[in-house]
């Protein structure tokens, strides 16, 4: 199964389900989500891809650039990436080349409370948190969110 996914990362690695492209102001990139499941952990890969002729620059307020939250088949959260944590309140800047990919890997070990979460299906839910691109500020708090299933046995 994971040399399939693996497989599947390198032949297409933006799927239609799990991305969110930005496309005001003429900026054209991609934001998706890959879980690879594994036995003791899931790893989310997180890739944003400049479709770009030329830089693209995402400024975030905080070294926050992204949220992760993770629920089961009930829409209850199971993991939320922030929980815990403590991010620097200064801007940060991510400039990504012409039609090159940015990626960030990030790891949750299905604990819940100090407890495995059963086996199942569950959605995980990624959003990119840019304040401006360009220097462009993103109009109306829009959100860009990537979604997508995995099972967890």
């Amino acid at each position: 199964m994971r040399i399939i996914l693996l497989i599947n990362l390198f032949l297409f690695p933006f799927s239609l389900e799990g991305e969110a492209s930005y496309g005001e102001s003429n900026h054209q990139f991609q934001f998706s989500v890959v879980p690879i499941v594994g036995s003791e952990t899931v790893k989310f890969e997180l890739f944003i891809k400049n479709n770009e002729e030329s830089p693209l620059n995402f400024e975030f307020p905080t070294s926050q650039y992204y949220e992760i939250t993770v629920t089961d088949q009930s829409g209850h959260e199971v993991y939320r990436y922030s929980k815990g944590r403590f991010f620097l309140q200064a801007l940060q800047t991510i400039k990504i080349e012409p039609h090159k990919t940015y990626r960030k890997v990030e790891l949750w070990d299905y604990q819940l409370h100090g407890k495995r979460v059963p086996a199942g299906e569950y959605i995980v839910s990624a959003t990119l948190l840019p304040r401006k691109i360009n220097d462009k500020p993103i109009s109306n708090n829009q959100t860009l969110l990537s979604k997508t299933k995995f099972t967890l046995q």
